[in-house]
């Protein structure tokens, strides 16, 4: 075996260590963080789609395939925040593996560092332990980058299905993939444009080097013809089956409700469900027609109309994304642009992989505060650090060598500045993990924590809530107060306790339905009277409700308050502890 295939199996073996890293990081104490408000909706409507079968695409809920995933396992392996989390931890944590794909471009060292930020960057960690689609999302596009970087470098048209698959996967996880796309076409230009800088300042014609540009991309789609339509198809093919609905159609309002006072296009009259077009396979062209067609119109009505009718303030939301993208990965955005000037300005031309993708993440940073509909969500640091990764292993890389060289030449005051550069960066990166993902994983100062997030000892009246339920008989929990009580569930849009402010009272509902927990409200001082008459074991209200419960309570119930919220929104639970010993 050659030196050159040593070490590529040692890079080999260090990018599966690390990937074993990443993938226990994610999976400790999965279920130790109460469900944030997000987690809580995506996850009981999750429970719902396995109860009913029932499936039709809900921009607000973002893309199905958390559902298709979770439900199952939801049947395999109970409803719990584990569980729940299991998939985007598993995703999360296989990421590091997509650094191999790029051992052609890299050298190892920077390879092997690639997979190490890819592994322990805060942010990635944070929301790979997660159940939203972000991860998902920017994991399978991902992928579709480095299966196309190779399909090009390679002139392997297989490539391009793999890519075509991952970047549909991805689609199905979360609309913004096509932001994606959008990012990869500005990377691009830019790209391009440096090209033709570098071609003028080297006494090259830019005029042709543009033309060298164009031969070679129209001659490498005209010999993958064939492997680009069968991607095209792959592609739809993919979204059709995951987009598709399942079980039964609603009505139409309910199916358009992104949509008030628009007339769509594609009706939904007559539109067939997968089973349905499966059974018939006649009913396929209309069911793609349907699915991609009605998809399009509730994702442009729900996402696309309301940013341009009333344009966020971008500004502000930007200066949030910045300084919550430093706060989280400082080290790895500072490598990221040590990376990008080293590739730029070493002699010869730059590197064409690390400056794409830095240009990529700079065209995130510059994009999502303009197509966010929230101020502070810091699940969009996911979708800058990603692609900002592969400059800043470059970086690292270029330290490594340093390093290495400095000690062939016995430079004992080089080697010991490159031994404490990376401590302080690999120091930085693992203090930041740690206080963020384990030790501060709901609190109000911690950059990643969206405020919608309830406080951590919420957990345990959560517990002592489920074993009381699993004991008790009848009413479970009592809902105390107007404030808890407003009627907004029913219909076909289930969301129970129909008696419940249910968006006010997240993620409550989801901790309901996964303790199978039977709920009643008690808006005003009778009903009140006679619900605490069948002694239930947990009543919950407002902090501004709760002078309603405390003169009519007995002392067997602990009072409990708690945030559920980051800054505030004051619940108290009344718990009767007796039922616990």
């Amino acid at each position: 075996m050659t030196l050159s295939d040593q070490l590529r199996d040692r890079t080999v073996g260090a990018v599966v260590a690390l990937t074993a890293l990443s993938l226990a990081l994610r999976l400790v104490d999965l279920g130790g963080r109460i469900a944030h408000w997000d987690e809580g909706r995506v996850a009981y409507w999750i429970v719902e789609y396995g109860e009913t079968g029932v499936l039709f695409y809900r921009p607000i809920v973002h893309g199905p395939l958390l559902k298709l995933v979770n439900a199952p396992l939801f049947d395999l392996f109970g409803a719990t925040d584990a569980v729940m989390r299991l998939f985007p931890a598993l995703v999360g944590g296989l990421l590091p593996l997509v650094a191999l794909a790029f051992r052609h471009r890299l050298r190892d060292a920077a390879v092997v560092a690639l997979a190490g930020l890819l592994a322990l960057d805060p942010a990635l960690l944070y929301y790979s332990r997660f159940v939203r689609n972000d991860i998902l999302v920017a994991v399978f596009c991902f992928v579709a980058f480095a299966a196309l970087v190779r399909a090009i470098d390679f002139d392997d048209g297989r490539y391009l299905v793999i890519a075509a698959v991952a970047l549909a996967v991805g689609f199905g996880a979360k609309e913004n993939a096509l932001a994606y796309l959008f990012a990869f076409v500005g990377a691009a230009g830019l790209l391009a444009i440096h090209r033709l800088a570098f071609a003028y300042f080297d006494d090259r014609s830019p005029i042709s080097e543009l033309k060298g540009l164009l031969r070679r991309g129209f001659d490498g789609v005209r010999r993958r013809a064939r492997a680009i339509v069968g991607s095209v198809v792959a592609f739809v093919a993919v979204v059709v089956y995951v987009y598709a609905p399942r079980g039964q159609l609603p009505s139409k309002g309910t199916y358009y409700r992104s949509c008030s006072g628009y007339d769509p296009i594609v009706g939904i009259g007559g539109a067939p469900t997968l089973g349905e077009a499966l059974a018939n396979p006649l009913a396929l062209p209309r069911l793609a027609w349907f699915t991609l067609g009605s998809t399009a119109e509730l994702y442009a009505c729900q996402w696309v109309t309301p940013r341009t009718d009333d344009p966020n303030p971008y500004v502000e939301y930007f200066a949030e994304l910045a300084t919550i993208t430093g706060e989280a990965s400082a080290a790895l955005v500072g490598l990221a642009v040590v990376g990008f000037a080293i590739a730029l300005y070493r002699p010869g031309l730059p590197d064409d992989l690390v400056s794409f993708c830095f240009y990529w993440g700079a065209a995130s940073m510059v994009g999502y505060p303009l197509i966010t509909d929230i101020g502070g969500a810091a699940w969009l640091v996911v979708h800058i650090v990603l692609p900002l990764a592969v400059p800043a292993a470059f970086a690292a890389a270029v330290l490594y060598d340093a390093g290495q060289d400095a000690r062939a030449h016995e430079d004992t005051v080089s080697v010991a500045v490159s031994v404490l550069l990376t401590a302080l960066l690999v120091g930085s990166v693992v203090s930041t993990g740690y206080a963020t993902s384990f030790d501060r994983p709901t609190a109000d100062e911690n950059p990643l924590v969206q405020y919608a997030q309830p406080s951590a000892e919420t957990q345990a009246t959560l517990l002592d809530m489920r074993t009381l339920a699993d004991r008790a008989d009848g009413t479970d929990v009592v809902l105390a107060g107007a404030n808890l009580s407003e009627l907004t569930g029913g219909g076909e849009l289930d969301r129970r306790p129909h008696c419940a402010d249910w968006f006010e009272l997240l993620p409550l509902p989801w901790y309901f339905e996964a303790g199978d927990m039977e709920t009643e409200c008690a808006p005003d001082e009778a009903d009140l009277e006679a619900a605490l008459g069948d002694e239930p074991p947990v009543v919950i209200a407002k902090q501004a409700d709760s002078a309603l419960v405390d003169g009519r309570i007995d002392d067997r119930y602990d009072r409990r308050v708690h945030r559920m919220r980051t800054t505030g929104n004051e619940y108290v639970y009344y718990v009767d502890t007796s039922r616990l010993e």
